[in-house]
């Protein structure tokens, strides 16, 4: 959605300056023409000619916005916000909040703005998708339906209110709101991209990626580059040399490469890009593989390579190849972590002493992927860290220290968390694969501990991403895992009492 945010930043601005005229119009033409460092340089030059020209600090913030500069559009935008009041200024401002993944300023923003336009639909629509990503889809529906009074076919209100009532489990109202989407825009690829989720989660396979095939119209979804050689359709490899592209996130990537071997065991030769953190990890994995670090810009890693016969990117791989449930194999797990780093990760833990070893994880997502949704405090594991016999790890990436430190003041429970343990994913790979069991939200340690077959109980939401399906305790990408679902949303309490229960068991049998 932040390309439906970013165009509704140019709106109703004041007139310029004659003398910036030329200046502001070229300006405009670069920005619709997708050439934001030459709209950055018009619309500065016809600053220069009028410093008062709000609509050319207006285009000029859509543009900075537009270039990945954040920091430079918010300072525009909250010094024309000084100057005069204007809903739509506060709208822009709301988008690049969002951008920068401050949901709550995001959503003071469109509040301001609804003060000074109460009927201002981007400012209702956005502000709901705002409500939406902080886990409050009950009240964006609220404000989405004032939209849609005012404007029963304002598209963007309309896909909002889909991934509200998506979010709180009416798969059946959400998708048919979502068919009103694409009747009125056909070629709206979020939309499209949410379809694939729903059929997706329902295992309708072959329909659902199909529709997977519009994520690469979507310019959030990135990370991917094109090139001239043809994409693969499924053709014969024997004999072919075949190009994987790197695209999306850590887990995507994880995930889609239970693909590769496939496709490794057919091909001649296979070049395969990833993110850099997962190089070490893919190359140990995949010997057949000429496995390379993906870059985003410049001249590709594997660029001296011959020139490969077919292309594809990690997405679609399972259009190709995993179609019906009959073609997600049983396997014990296809990425291998550095035996070296495992024996001296399972020495260290046989110091904790006698016991179960658990890695643990209890926040994923960022603000705009569903991290209200699928992450708890620490504090909510506690019936599961007071368990006797056992010993927590913690997997957590980002800053974690304060919490651990608190909760150790205040209850006397031990977390240990090793630093060197997230230094690399390679490094964390060989954490996990060490341990006797892990306990995860959905987030990148839950695709790890499928991905090395190691068993792992993954707290999943009420209302869980595609990958994790609308029902049951498994999935087919990771026979390893067992799924333990919310029965409401935010209500994590069931899903620890199980995981509570399930590590006792473990600790009874002496199962490790």
């Amino acid at each position: 959605m932040l390309w439906t945010l970013i165009k509704s930043f140019a709106r109703n601005a004041a007139a310029p300056e004659a003398a910036a005229v030329d200046s502001l119009q070229a300006g405009i033409a670069s920005f619709n023409a997708g050439d934001f460092k030459m709209a950055r340089q018009h619309l500065h030059a016809a600053l220069a000619a009028d410093p008062h020209d709000r609509e050319a600090a207006y285009h000029l913030a859509l543009a900075e916005a537009r270039s990945g500069r954040l920091e430079q559009a918010q300072k525009l935008l909250e010094t024309m916000r000084n100057r005069h009041a204007s809903a739509d200024v506060d709208n822009a401002l709301g988008n690049v909040h969002r951008l920068q993944d401050n949901l709550d300023a995001a959503a003071a923003s469109y509040r301001r703005a609804l003060e000074l336009d109460e009927n201002h639909l981007a400012a209702l629509a956005n502000l709901g998708l705002t409500l939406r990503d902080r886990g409050e889809p009950a009240q964006a529906l609220v404000v989405l339906e004032r939209a849609l009074v005012l404007e029963p076919a304002h598209v963007d209100a309309l896909f909002n209110k889909a991934l509200a009532l998506g979010d709180m489990g009416e798969s059946t109202a959400a998708e048919s709101v979502l068919e009103h989407v694409l009747m009125a825009d056909p070629d709206f690829a979020q939309a499209h991209l949410q379809h694939a989720f729903m059929l997706l989660k329902r295992r309708e396979f072959a329909a659902g990626w199909r529709e997977y095939a519009w994520r690469v119209r979507i310019p959030e979804v990135d990370h991917w580059r094109d090139y001239d050689y043809p994409m693969w359709q499924g053709e014969a490899l024997s004999g072919k040399r075949l190009l994987v592209q790197a695209e999306q996130g850590l887990g995507d990537q994880i995930m889609f490469a239970s693909c590769l071997p496939d496709v490794l065991a057919n091909a001649q030769y296979t070049v395969l890009e990833c993110d850099p953190r997962l190089a070490k990890l893919f190359a140990r994995s995949f010997p057949r593989a000429a496995v390379y670090r993906h870059r985003v810009t410049g001249e590709p890693a594997w660029a001296h390579e011959p020139a490969p016969d077919f292309r594809t990117r990690y997405g679609d791989l399972p259009r190709m190849l995993r179609n019906r449930d009959a073609e997600f194999p049983m396997h014990s797990g296809y990425l291998l972590a550095d035996p070296a780093r495992v024996a001296a990760w399972r020495e260290r833990l046989s110091g904790l002493g006698a016991g179960l070893k658990v890695g643990i994880s209890w926040r994923g997502g960022t603000p705009g992927t569903g991290q209200a949704m699928r992450s708890m405090p620490l504090a909510a594991l506690l019936p599961v860290l007071a368990t006797a016999d056992a010993h927590f790890v913690s997997l957590q990436y980002g800053g974690v220290t304060t919490e651990i430190s608190e909760l150790q003041a205040r209850y006397g429970v031990t977390v240990h968390a090793w630093e060197d343990g997230k230094a690399d994913l390679d490094d964390l790979a060989a954490l996990i694969a060490s341990l006797d069991l892990v306990v995860t939200v959905c987030t990148t340690a839950a695709h790890l501990a499928g991905a090395l077959g190691k068993r792992a109980l993954v707290m999943v939401p009420a209302v869980a991403e595609w990958r994790y399906l609308q029902s049951g305790d498994s999935i087919p990408w990771y026979p390893a895992l067992r799924l333990l679902r919310q029965q409401q949303l935010h209500d994590w309490d069931g899903v620890v009492s199980q995981v509570k229960a399930a590590i006792a068991q473990h600790v009874a049998s002496g199962s490790t």
